[in-house]
């Protein structure tokens, strides 16, 4: 029971994610009933097309359908209003993704050093949860109002409203550094691990869900269902959970932060001085090429999200081309899952058991990534839905490059400064979303007439390059951990014996190592 603090605050926000599948056909919807001059009743059927594809259906057809005088007329429609909603979305995508992108790594860079100063963690865990409430009652009040409020606004204000609170990256950071804060350096594993279980299984569930969900209540219901678990996430933030105390006064990254909450006011939160406290953990000098790891490892974090920013074209794909709704829950599900056996294989057997280095690891992982994409892109040219599955399965080490980094990354800074250097990769987090997903939507507008998977190449083409990067990573790490051990023979004294070297780069902060499961 000593160890349940945060985790009711991550379950019931977690279960939000019942609205995954509910989104994006209400995304569909809403650009139709906007952008293109049909009925309503056309735009509502395009969620039907999966138990009732009127669209397979032949011009010489009988057949009829209710309240409706030309069938072949309104089938033509739907079909055609389904791809022209998909162009829409990619059109507003090139814009939306910048500007929320960018509204949150700045509120990123101020947040992760004010927290470290102040010594405040909730405010970092409640308010992404309170600006999730607030969206999701916007995005109600769009629903009702279909045609009346534009999609633009629709989407863009409610992006802005999380964005401009730290969103996701903001409550991630908030959590973790919450678990170290008020966790013995004994326990952390423990309690990380635990943390990543819950963000990991939780969406699972409420994926392989949210297309039945969204199917029996609708859209609307959904939102309120959603809006009551974020009530509940919040109200157990602000009345049972508490500001974590230090629990150990020897921890220096415990001692600093107690310190400078001593000193900390409410005007020092927007002291533009804090911007750059996060960055000065890339510019410090270290032994050993230890700073220019640093900047490769973070180039290489950066490149990843390259290659996983096809997500959001794919998962429309999969609506305007396989017409999946509780299909597109169960394949977001089965992504997540098998996402998450992948990266504890990799953990468990390929670094805890054979001893691999991050950088390697990361390199496997790659290797089953650029098999699987050409697998995808030749399903939405062909229209086979069931190759979706057979790709995510062989992508089952995907989620390994992000672990495998960060950890690479916490062993090369010293201890007190794992809170920024984690801040400083939700920033690149962050800023990709400024970048990828734009690009994707340029490349999508741009093929989608002539090769519509042209999206997946050019993920292969980010896969190529962060496998080079990780090569380039990897003789680097060596060469820099054969030298550090040169320098420990030579200041050792005669007759001292010697010390057992880690067999990993840098310097060993378990808390966020990959083997921390």
């Amino acid at each position: 029971r000593k160890y349940i603090t945060i985790e009711p605050v991550i379950i019931l926000f977690l279960l939000t994610t019942i609205i995954s599948t509910g989104q994006s056909v209400f995304e569909f919807e809403k650009a139709c009933a906007t952008k293109l001059n049909v009925s309503l009743e056309v735009c509502a059927f395009m969620s039907k097309l999966e138990d009732d594809n009127i669209c397979e259906e032949p011009d010489t057809t009988n057949r009829t359908l209710d309240g409706v005088p030309d069938f072949v007329t309104f089938r033509d429609q739907v079909c055609l209003a389904q791809k022209q909603s998909q162009t829409e979305l990619a059109e507003l995508d090139k814009h939306r993704n910048i500007w929320t992108g960018l509204v949150q790594v700045i509120v990123l860079l101020v947040a992760g050093s004010w927290t470290d100063r102040a010594g405040a963690l909730k405010p970092c865990i409640l308010v992404p949860i309170a600006a999730q409430a607030v969206s999701l009652l916007y995005t109600m009040l769009c629903a009702v109002f279909m045609r009346e409020i534009p999609l633009e606004a629709s989407l863009l204000i409610g992006d802005l409203i999380v964005a401009v609170c730290g969103g996701v990256p903001l409550l991630i950071a908030g959590i973790y550094s919450y678990l170290a804060l008020a966790t013995e350096p004994k326990d952390r594993t423990f309690r990380f691990a635990c943390a990543a279980v819950s963000m990991a299984l939780f969406p699972v569930v409420a994926n392989f869900f949210s297309g039945h969900i969204f199917k029996a209540l609708g859209f609307i219901k959904v939102c309120l269902v959603c809006l009551v678990f974020c009530a509940a996430s919040l109200l157990y933030g602000l009345f049972v959970l508490e500001e974590p105390k230090p629990k150990s006064k020897d921890d220096p990254s415990v001692a600093t932060s107690v310190e400078n909450g001593k000193q900390s006011t409410e005007g020092s939160l927007f002291d533009y001085r804090m911007v750059f406290d996060s960055m000065k953990v890339m510019l410090r000098k270290r032994d050993f090429n230890r700073r220019n790891l640093l900047w490769l490892t973070v180039l290489a974090f950066f490149i990843n999200f390259g290659a996983l920013s096809d997500l959001g074209v794919a998962a429309s794909l999969a609506i305007s081309q396989f017409h999946w709704v509780t299909s597109f829950g169960i394949w977001r599900s089965y992504d997540l899952a098998t996402t998450m056996l992948g990266t504890l294989l990799a953990m468990g057997v390929l670094s805890k058991r054979f001893g691999v280095s991050d950088a390697m690891v990361c390199v496997f992982s790659i290797c089953f990534s650029m098999v699987a994409k050409p697998i995808m892109a030749y399903a939405v040219t062909h229209v086979v839905p069931n190759l979706y599955f057979v790709a995510t399965s062989i992508d089952v080490f995907e989620g390994s490059k992000t672990v495998a980094t960060k950890s690479l990354a916490s062993k090369l800074v010293a201890e007190n400064e794992i809170a920024k250097m984690l801040t400083l990769l939700g920033i690149v987090e962050s800023l990709q979303v400024t970048i990828y997903p734009s690009l994707y939507s340029f490349v999508f507008l741009a093929s989608q007439e002539t090769v519509i998977g042209a999206i997946f190449w050019l993920s292969e083409g980010f896969l190529l390059l962060a496998f080079a990067l990780y090569i380039v990573l990897y003789l680097m790490s060596r060469r820099s951990e054969r030298a550090s051990e040169e320098a420990g023979v030579a200041m050792r004294q005669p007759g001292e014996p010697a010390t057992q070297s880690s067999t990993k780069q840098g310097i060993d902060n378990p808390a966020v190592d990959i083997t921390a499961l």
